[in-house]
């Protein structure tokens, strides 16, 4: 580019770089490329985009970019859960805690002749009226722990009995302690490890984090299908 290039820069914007500087393909080049290598180095190439940066603005470009900047940015809507987490034997659950209707003391539990089976533990009376009493342990394959001393990992704290229902369907099942409810997020429930397999895999639709518990979370609907089976 010839020395008045420079000059010319403060009022027109030429593309010297694309027809004789690095980004040509034609055979003449720039002679100062031999001092700058570059055209990022050379002060037409930086005077240019300055030029380019102070350059006035046309109305409705302005008022284009003010209308963007004025708009109100829309928050992120986070869905929050709540989750009921108990323990059955070793393992800490969960279920929607919409379908928790109430937690009692451990009651009897009566049998039921020629009906009741490692699922179906029988009926028990909650508020003087008989409810069918389910073991989600057993739908699971979780193994009961023997009860021992307090300090033993194996120790069991009393049970209590959980009355949930869903879609008109009432059911009790016994456990073996009951954490409470803990709110959660939809991102906060990850996926299942490859260790889970088999029923507890099947019944689990993903994995909470509650105060450094893994916690499996139920698919509340095909337990209550595995459940009302287990009837017939």
């Amino acid at each position: 580019m010839p020395e008045g290039g420079l000059r010319e820069m403060q009022f027109t914007v030429t593309d010297c770089w694309k027809k004789i500087g690095v980004w040509s393909t034609a055979e003449k080049r720039c002679p100062r490329l031999e001092k700058v290598v570059h055209c990022r180095n050379c002060p037409v190439y930086t005077s240019a985009g300055r030029h380019l940066l102070d350059r006035e603005f046309s109305e409705n470009y302005r008022k284009e970019w003010t209308s963007i900047f004025a708009r109100v940015k829309a928050e992120k809507k986070v869905t929050v859960h709540s989750a009921f987490v108990f323990r059955t034997g070793g393992e800490w659950l969960a279920l929607p805690a919409k379908l928790i209707q109430e937690v009692v003391e451990f009651g009897v539990i009566h049998t039921i002749p020629h009906r009741s089976n490692n699922i179906l533990r029988g009926v028990v009376n909650i508020r003087g009226k008989l409810e069918l009493c389910f073991s989600i342990g057993a739908v699971l394959g979780i193994e009961r722990f023997e009860k021992g001393d307090e300090k033993s990992d194996k120790y069991i704290s009393p049970s209590r009995l959980v009355v949930a229902e869903r879609n008109g369907e009432r059911i009790v099942f016994p456990v073996s302690e009951v954490h409470g409810s803990f709110r959660y997020a939809e991102g906060m429930l990850q996926q299942l490890p490859v260790t889970v397999s088999g029923s507890r895999a099947a019944f689990t639709r993903g994995i909470l984090c509650v105060q450094k518990l893994d916690v499996g979370f139920l698919d509340d609907r095909l337990l209550f299908e595995a459940l009302i089976r287990s009837l017939q």
